[in-house]
């Protein structure tokens, strides 16, 4: 049986100091002691922290990651397998800092990075434009050519989350503010005796070819893994965490600590529906693989007896329609009524006629204007000299995504987790 109990501190506000501690809401960080901490190989290099707050005219491109400050009380790692040993989780308890986020940005760019704005048009699109966060700025220290730099990154990404775990040291023998309860045992029996119908939860996660954009599994890269059956306490407590930066529909380690389909998922449990677990169905580049996958996934949810399932496209596009289509198609081949969650953009790559209930997030193929900002985190020529998905470096009507004025025009898939893919923003879709 797995229990997790999450304690919850509210922190207004985070300010650069002489050490490193919580009070009265306030997060106290010492910046020279975090800097060693997430840099323990000595990889990077020209590291600085910066505290940002909704509102404020800055901008951060690109950001490559997005993690919650967490702690164990009995001492083992945030992050099993990543920033510590492997070890089990989805039980016991953990305390996690609310309103904040770690960020990490640097001077390049890879393909699956986002631009996040913390004032102006841009925030509609962005979750993180309404946390206040911690962003670390560093560079490699072995910057070669930026093809490699764009496919080894997991020292900017790793140091976010050493920052999230040294932050939440901190809440040691201190009293969260309030809890949040998950297990499934109790809500099964009254599931049971109600004869609710059994619901599974199906999150695509990225597995191609070339390491540097897969998610990770207890800190592994997935590539080339099957589909995999885990609690759903374990998605919230550090076995998933986000291989991408954040473009327009990625999953970030902070998307998987909170996420909204598995708490609602449990708000129904016992009530409406007798939630059975999470599948995670990798999605691959070869047709060949994608059809393994599917089929894969469709048999672990018929060995679990779904009655229906929720299939969500995460790191979306082209590719992974393919994979979400063939997930929504073999789900229904088995009599197990499905319902696709995912964000439009123009055109799909593959449908499927059986997918008949599909819910749509937003959007990222609008194009959108945002103004210049007072302060850029990371580099802004980066927005037309690297690959951000949704931007573009010279355009016959548009001209460059930068302007001379360092204004910027880009569609929504370059905006930092601008497809609302977690469904927090309340509106990210034009009404006509």
């Amino acid at each position: 049986m797995k229990k997790l109990k999450i304690g919850n501190f509210h922190v207004k506000d985070i300010v650069l100091g002489e050490k490193t501690f919580l009070k009265n809401g306030i997060l106290i960080v010492n910046e020279a002691e975090a800097m060693e901490v997430i840099n323990p190989d000595g990889k990077l290099k020209n590291i600085k922290l910066h505290v940002v707050h909704p509102g404020e005219s800055v901008r951060i491109c690109p950001v490559k990651a997005a993690v919650e400050p967490r702690f164990r009380p009995d001492g083992r790692a945030i992050f099993p397998g990543y920033t510590g040993p492997v070890t089990t989780c989805g039980e016991g308890t953990v305390y996690a800092m609310k309103g904040i986020a770690v960020l990490v940005s640097a001077h390049y760019s890879s393909m699956d990075d986002g631009i996040l704005d913390m004032s102006g048009p841009g925030v509609q699109y962005s979750y993180h434009s309404n946390t206040t966060n911690l962003v670390i700025y560093a560079e490699r220290t072995n910057e070669r050519d930026l093809e490699l730099t764009l496919r080894e990154e997991n020292e900017l990404r790793i140091a976010a989350h050493y920052m999230a775990e040294y932050l939440g040291k901190v809440l040691k023998d201190m009293e969260p503010e309030d809890w949040e309860c998950y297990e499934l045992e109790s809500g099964e029996r009254e599931a049971e005796e109600k004869k609710l119908p059994r619901v599974g939860y199906v999150m695509t996660v990225i597995s191609q070819l070339s390491k540097g954009i897969n998610e990770l599994f207890y800190g592994q890269d997935c590539q080339n893994m099957m589909p995999l059956l885990v609690h759903p306490n374990e998605i919230l407590d550090g076995f998933l965490l986000g291989g991408e930066g954040l473009a327009g529909q990625a999953l970030t380690t902070y998307d998987s600590q909170n996420l909204p389909m598995i708490k609602r998922l449990y708000k129904e449990h016992g009530k409406t529906i007798n939630f059975a677990g999470v599948i995670l169905s990798p999605s691959d580049v070869s047709d060949a693989m994608k059809l393994r996958n599917a089929i894969s996934t469709a048999e672990i949810a018929e060995r679990l007896k779904l009655d229906g399932a929720f299939v969500h496209e995460w790191g979306g596009g082209s590719n992974v329609d393919v994979d979400t289509f063939y997930l929504l198609g073999f789900l229904e081949q088995k009599g197990i009524k499905t319902v696709g969650i995912m964000t439009e953009h123009v055109g799909k790559m593959y449908t499927d006629v059986r997918a008949d209930a599909v819910v749509s997030l937003g959007d990222t193929s609008t194009i959108i204007e945002l103004p210049a900002m007072d302060k850029v985190i990371g580099d802004d020529r980066s927005i037309v000299r690297d690959y951000y998905f949704g931007a573009w470096s010279e355009h016959a009507e548009l001209g460059p995504s930068l302007r001379e004025d360092h204004s910027v025009i880009v569609n929504t898939f370059a905006l930092a987790c601008g497809g609302n893919s977690t469904a927090w923003l309340n509106r990210t879709v034009k009404e006509y």
